[in-house]
């Protein structure tokens, strides 16, 4: 059996539900692999190994707009999995100035995803909101319920539905307001060339996760359960609403994937935008 790595930088549903999905259905035993999830988050990206995966595709794109030849072969979403929400009197995102929020590291995309949406809801974050980072979700929905800051950005990590029955208000869904190919599969060019059947293999393997995730919603709450620790009475609802943001071919639009590179050169003050098929190895879809 050929042991693979596979890199993430959140044990979330959102980077890691196509991976649990294909363990559970058989996918990788079957093509006698053995695929071991390894925690890359503080791991330059300069040190990352040659045949390392990654599910994280905006840190994939940004390692690509560095010179540093990660090829994005597979989407998994174009809809960041990232909420804000907000304590009960708080209705709306203009109703956020002059708040404290529970917020990303700031090397972390989340982080600047969060601003932008700030930013497009007329806050400037230098001076109408306090922005307090926090490592994970445990401590900012630790804070938010504590009642230490007044929003807090939550990921997959803890359902929606969890979060809402807490009573807390739904202010933003990330994937509403920003597509950008947040995970799937990349690899490093060099390994692509090197072992391009075993890399079509894990791509096709993710491709059938993906119609399980769709069309098999007993598989999806056992995988929320089995590795997400997911509580039984939030299984159903929870699965239903991740599912649609879910690609259903692993794959997004030129032009979804044009203005993820636009965006991304203009954060990291990237002069020249390549072309999106420089970096996303896929046919757009139809």
């Amino acid at each position: 059996m050929q042991t693979l790595h596979l890199g993430f930088k959140a044990f979330d549903p959102h980077e890691l539900l196509c991976h649990f999905v294909a363990r559970k259905s058989g996918l990788y035993s079957r093509e006698n692999l053995h695929v071991e999830p390894v925690d890359i988050t503080f791991m330059a990206e300069t040190d990352l190994p040659l045949d390392m995966f990654q599910v994280s595709c905006g840190a994939a794109l940004g390692s690509a707009l560095k010179g540093i030849p990660q090829r994005i072969l597979f989407v998994a979403t174009d809809k960041p999995m990232f909420w804000i929400y907000s304590k009960e009197e708080i209705q709306n995102m203009g109703q956020l100035k002059n708040t404290r929020m529970a917020t990303y590291p700031t090397a972390a995309p989340p982080y600047h995803l969060a601003n932008m949406i700030l930013s497009r809801s007329d806050i400037n974050i230098d001076r109408e909101i306090t922005l307090l980072s926090a490592r994970d979700d445990a401590a900012r929905w630790g804070l938010l319920k504590s009642g230490d800051v007044d929003a807090a950005v939550i990921s997959s990590a803890i359902s929606p539905v969890k979060v809402q029955g807490a009573g807390f208000n739904r202010l933003c869904f990330f994937g509403n307001e920003i597509r950008i190919p947040t995970t799937g599969l990349a690899v490093h060019q060099s390994y692509l060339e090197k072992e391009t059947p075993l890399v079509q293999t894990l791509v096709r393997i993710h491709k059938e996760s993906l119609s399980i995730i769709h069309h098999d919603p007993d598989i999806l709450a056992s995988v929320l359960r089995e590795y997400f620790d997911m509580a039984d009475e939030l299984v159903n609802d929870t699965a239903g609403l991740y599912r649609q943001y879910y690609t259903r071919d692993g794959k997004t639009t030129g032009a979804t994937a044009q203005n993820a590179v636009a965006a991304l050169c203009r954060s990291l003050s990237v002069s020249t935008v390549p072309d999106w098929k420089q970096i996303y190895l896929f046919t757009e879809q139809h």
